[in-house]
C-alpha cells in the first residue's frame, strides 16, 4: 500500500481562506439577523408600551429598591456592585430581582464564570417607563435615602415580594 502524501501548504492555505470566507459570510448573516430582530423588537415595544409600563409598575410595586434596580441596570453592572449601590444585604438581592427576571425578561442576568451581571432590556427604555411619575417618585425617594446613608437591613416586605 502506498501512503498518501499530506496536502501541500498552498492547498492548506486555500482551504483556510475558503473557511475564512464562509465564516465571514456567516458572521454577516448573523449581524443582519441581529439587526432585523432588534428592529422588530423596537416596533413591538413601541406598540405594546402601555402594557409593558403596566407590567413594570406591577414588578416595581411600591418598592424604592426595585425602582433603583431598574435605574442602576441601565448599563451592565455586577451583582456585587449592584448590592453596594442599592445599600442592601447580598442575601436579599434575589428577592428584589425576581419580578424582573425569567419570562418577564425586564432585566437580563448574565453569567461569566462565577460572576453575575445584570442589565435591563431595551423594552424598559423604549416603553418610556423612565418618565412614569410613580417611578420617578420612588427613585427620588431612594436616592434621598442613599444620600443620607440609609441602608436597608431587612428582606423585602410582603408587599414588595408579592408580584402578580
Amino acid at each position: 500500500m502506498k501512503k498518501s502524501e499530506p496536502p501541500s501548504n498552498e492547498t492548506l492555505i486555500k482551504k483556510l481562506e475558503e473557511m475564512d470566507n464562509k465564516l465571514e459570510g456567516m458572521d454577516n448573516k448573523l449581524e443582519r439577523i441581529k439587526t432585523d430582530t432588534h428592529s422588530l423588537n423596537r416596533v413591538t415595544c413601541i406598540n405594546y408600551s402601555p402594557l409593558i409600563v403596566r407590567e413594570l409598575k406591577k414588578a416595581v410595586g411600591r418598592s424604592e429598591v426595585r425602582a433603583a434596580i431598574l435605574y442602576l441596570t441601565r448599563d451592565e453592572i455586577s451583582a456585587g456592585d449592584l448590592v453596594k449601590a442599592l445599600g442592601i444585604h447580598e442575601e436579599h438581592l434575589s428577592a428584589y430581582m425576581k419580578p424582573f427576571l425569567g419570562n418577564k425578561a425586564f432585566i437580563a442576568e448574565l453569567k461569566r464564570g462565577r460572576n453575575k451581571y445584570f442589565q435591563r432590556s431595551d423594552q424598559v427604555e423604549i416603553s418610556g417607563f423612565d418618565q412614569d411619575k410613580d417611578y420617578i417618585e420612588l427613585l427620588s425617594s431612594w436616592q434621598a435615602k442613599r444620600a443620607k446613608g440609609t441602608v436597608e437591613t431587612s428582606a423585602p416586605s410582603k408587599e414588595e415580594t408579592s408580584v402578580t
